[in-house]
């Protein structure tokens, strides 16, 4: 008898002895129970389901029930932990010992997958996988060699988190040095208040807050040009906090010398240490800087011919990311994320990088009192205007095992993943489904929706399997002064050995 017809067996027979013990004791017939047990029994087919991340069993484990009854089939998930878990699925269908019918991978493992028959292409017949449902970007993480090889799950990547107390702080400084610094900027008085004089005697109800030079002209007022400094104390409140105002809806920077601009004239009060930290040890946190530049295999990831990395894109925006140790001096050595989004909670931070794990840390530490500030997300800002930022971003998705006889019925399990449940994913696990629709109850999530539809999968090409701690490397010795050009060159050089 093989594993898999025993361990169904095992399971019939603990049914039935549950079943005796409870008749045995209550002494009562039960037709409802009866009934359910003998339903059990009788669907009509059964598959499998291996998963890697243990916070995906709450998930998991209620859509296999729900799956199995709508659909009158048995779904048996199983967790599997090991180090290598590609190797394992791979066992487990050549010797058929309670084979995956249908799995979790993450797509950087995908062409390996795919090479040795363990994924095949889905047969979408819900019709699940486009760009209705996903983004663009989810899309090629799944597709390897022009062919969708999997469904979309969850993602992860990174984005800016602010202080939004602190950057108010910073708008009303800034505000404040334009109405006293800057000569065009004097304030007109009076004509407001002529204005509304003017409406109240035809009996208008609206009053009126600012007008246009138009209206002005219209109003015929006769009033003068006077310099902030000159305005009673409660006209300079007035102004200021309509400067403020003014000045924030703008203040999150779009480019790297924006952020340097606040970097410079930020002064750290009220508990800030600095404008901004995050683990520059991590390339999953730095490869922002280059997304855009740097081609590691195609958008899809899979294409051997689209890589490069030494080119003059690359090189300037390594300048940037160097020239930033001389602004927000991180000590690569002593940082780690925990403790960087630990100071962003403490309010010793303006801006901080993170990855979307960061939206339930913060709402849970602001449920717990240990956050005393407002907060929000943002993209990360470009690194000038002609070089647009692009995270890293993991993709994870169920494939369906070539090897499996059940196909169908796998495709079909592993479109209510990413589709139907979907919106039950985020709630049950803490991660962020690819899927466009199932996040929109959760506004902390919207950025980082946003920046995984502009991200960069990881590579599924097998030599560059190690690409991310070559990268790692070479933003360390950047960061801590080594030469920009010399450093991508011997990058280069070694990657060009991975084809060898």
């Amino acid at each position: 008898m093989s594993l898999q017809k025993r361990f169904i067996s095992v399971i019939l027979v603990l049914l039935l002895a549950i079943g005796m013990m409870y008749a045995g004791r209550m002494d009562i017939k039960s037709p409802e129970g009866e009934e359910e047990i003998t339903a059990w029994y009788s669907r009509s087919d059964t598959i499998y389901f291996w998963y890697s991340d243990p916070e995906l069993s709450d998930y998991i484990n209620k859509a296999a029930v729900d799956f199995g009854e709508m659909n009158n089939v048995h779904v048996f998930p199983m967790l599997i932990t090991v180090e290598n878990y590609i190797e394992t699925v791979n066992q487990a269908s050549i010797y058929n010992d309670q084979m995956p019918d249908v799995y979790m991978l993450d797509t950087s493992e995908l062409e390996m997958a795919a090479l040795t028959g363990l994924a095949t292409e889905i047969k979408d017949a819900a019709g699940v996988c486009n760009t209705s449902n996903f983004s663009q970007v989810a899309l090629n993480a799944v597709t390897y060699d022009g062919v969708l090889m999997g469904y979309p799950l969850y993602y992860n990547t990174s984005a800016l988190v602010y202080n939004k107390d602190y950057l108010q702080t910073w708008a009303g400084e800034k505000a404040l040095a334009i109405l006293t610094e800057e000569a065009e900027d004097y304030v007109l008085t009076d004509y407001l208040a002529n204005v509304n004089a003017e409406l109240e005697e035809a009996n208008e109800s609206d009053w009126v807050t600012e007008l246009d030079e138009d209206e002005i002209d219209h109003y015929e007022i006769d009033s003068e040009l006077v310099p902030y400094v000159e305005l009673s104390d409660e006209e300079k409140e007035t102004v200021l906090a309509n400067k403020t105002a003014e000045v924030y809806e703008t203040a999150l920077p779009e480019t790297l010398n924006e952020l340097l601009t606040i970097a410079n004239t930020f002064n750290a009060t009220n508990g800030a240490e600095g404008v901004m930290t995050w683990d520059v040890s991590d390339i999953f946190y730095n490869f922002w800087m280059v997304g855009d530049v740097m081609n590691l295999g195609g958008e899809c990831g899979d294409d051997k011919s689209q890589i490069s990395l030494n080119n003059e894109g690359s090189r300037i925006c390594l300048n940037y990311y160097q020239y930033l140790n001389e602004f927000f001096y991180i000590e690569a050595d002593s940082v780690d994320y925990e403790d960087v989004v630990q100071d962003f909670i403490d309010g010793k931070m303006l801006f901080t990088i993170a990855s979307a794990d960061v939206v339930a840390t913060l709402e849970q530490a602001k449920e717990d009192g240990r956050i005393a500030f407002e907060y929000d997300f943002a993209m990360l800002p470009d690194i000038n205007e002609e070089i647009a930022s692009r995270s890293m971003s993991t993709t994870t998705a169920i494939v369906v095992n070539g090897y499996s006889e059940k196909k169908e019925l796998a495709n079909a399990f592993a479109a209510y993943l990413v589709n139907d449940f979907a919106d039950e994913l985020y709630a049950r696990s803490g991660r962020p489904s690819a899927n466009i629709h199932a996040n929109a109850k959760y506004s902390g999530l919207a950025v980082f929706d946003e920046e995984y539809s502009e991200s960069v999968p990881l590579p599924k090409i097998i030599e560059l399997e190690n690409i991310w701690m070559e990268l790692e490397a070479l933003f360390s010795r950047i960061w801590s002064g080594e030469d920009v050009e010399e450093e991508v060159e011997n990058l280069d050089k070694t990657v060009n050995l991975f084809f060898l």
